[in-house]
């Protein structure tokens, strides 16, 4: 890629989404500055739900207006293919209509973004294109060729970064950058056996050439259901992320850091799946075993992240597991039921709960109205749901 010197495009403000949404950028900013309502408190953050079906986002939007929380939900090339039947750019043409239709009728605003898109291989450029048209936020990672697996130099991720800027700012859809590589897999198409922490010079120098407002630093989050050992905490470079985070804020106080990989444990949800496995017996018993070795990243220092200016929070694999956990339990209760809705009922139900909950830990709730519950006594048991 040449060198970039012109001044990238500022996000277009003025941009009118369908009715209920926004830029990414702009419910992410609201959690930067505390803003809830006409009040302004405490910095909070925004979990991106990864969505992968209708049922998913009916999920998202039932937490989303029981909290009177922003909402953001965001789609992968694997889970766009799945929900257009293996085509990528249909799967986004049913996503975003639907989304949309949802939407207009809720009593919140929310985001759509695309995660973890490309502008390097010829059909990551074809989804990211397409998402710029169809979503209000789109993410250029391009610190990775997904093709090789391989780092891309700087100036390259830079290149094909700003590529990006410069078609969606004046469409007014955000967009976000990666700098440096995230190890693990979070599905087919985002893996990495390494991860690099982000330079702090480099970030300077990313941040003006591209004109992103969000990114996603490394700093020690790691993709995938498993984070490291048990009995071993995921250590993050908190002091690199405040670091990071004043640099950022020296050249635009509007910047959002992103926490990829950033999925923690619910131990209850773990100790259920167990429950669940042992009462099936065999041949289920070297699973529970697993589950029993699963490893999220530590909450509280996830809450660290957020004061260092991280107020986008990827959520992914702790809703997957709930969803099993549910699926497990669903079986134990009646293994007989020739019903698929109300297996799918007692699945999504437990979703719903599960971005309830993470949305109250995130203390993203009360931003667009009240919440319809007391979430100082709510109470994510999947034995209840």
């Amino acid at each position: 890629m040449s060198k970039i010197y012109s001044t990238p495009p500022t996000l277009n403000r003025e941009r009118r989404f369908p009715d209920n949404m926004q830029a990414a950028h702009a419910l992410a900013l609201k959690a930067k500055q505390g803003r809830k309502g006409n009040r302004t408190g405490e910095r909070y953050a925004l979990p991106a739900f990864n969505v992968t079906n209708i049922q998913g986002i009916n999920s998202a939007f039932t937490a989303f207006e029981t909290l009177g929380s922003s909402g953001l939900m965001a789609f992968s090339n694997s889970a766009l293919k799945h929900m257009g039947g293996g085509d990528p750019l249909f799967g986004l043409e049913v996503a975003s209509d639907y989304v949309a239709r949802k939407a207009a009728r809720s009593s919140v605003q929310v985001a759509t973004h695309l995660d973890h898109g490309d502008y390097i291989s010829e059909q990551g450029r074809r989804v990211v294109q397409a998402a710029v048209s169809a979503l209000t936020s789109v993410m250029a990672d391009n610190s990775t060729d997904k093709v090789n697996k391989a780092g891309l130099p700087l100036e390259d991720n830079i290149g094909y970064t700003r590529e990006v800027v410069n078609m969606a700012h004046p469409l007014g859809v955000s967009v976000e950058g990666e700098l440096g590589v995230l190890a693990g897999e979070e599905d087919e198409d985002t893996k990495s056996d390494v991860s690099t922490y982000t330079e702090p010079d480099e970030l300077a120098r990313f941040l003006r050439e591209t004109g992103v407002l969000m990114l996603a630093p490394t700093i020690g989050t790691m993709h995938g259901a498993n984070k490291g050992r048990p009995g071993h905490k995921v250590k993050l470079n908190i002091p690199l992320a405040h670091e990071l985070l004043k640099i950022a804020d020296g050249i635009n106080d509007e910047i959002i850091f992103v926490a990829h990989g950033a999925s923690t444990m619910y131990e209850d949800v773990r100790d259920y799946a167990v429950e669940q496995l042992e009462a099936l017996g065999a041949p289920f018993d070297g699973t529970a075993q697993t589950w029993k070795d699963f490893v999220g990243t530590d909450w509280e220092q996830i809450k660290g992240l957020i004061g260092a200016g991280f107020c986008k929070i990827n959520t992914d694999t702790e809703n997957r597991q709930t969803f099993l956990a549910a699926l497990l339990g669903a079986v134990n209760k009646n293994a007989a039921k020739v019903d698929i809705r109300w297996y799918e009922k007692q699945m999504w139900d437990a979703v719903s709960a599960s971005y309830i909950q993470k949305l109250i830990m995130a203390g993203n709730y009360g931003v667009w109205h009240e919440p319809k519950i007391d979430v100082e006594q709510f109470v994510f048991d999947l034995h209840s749901v």
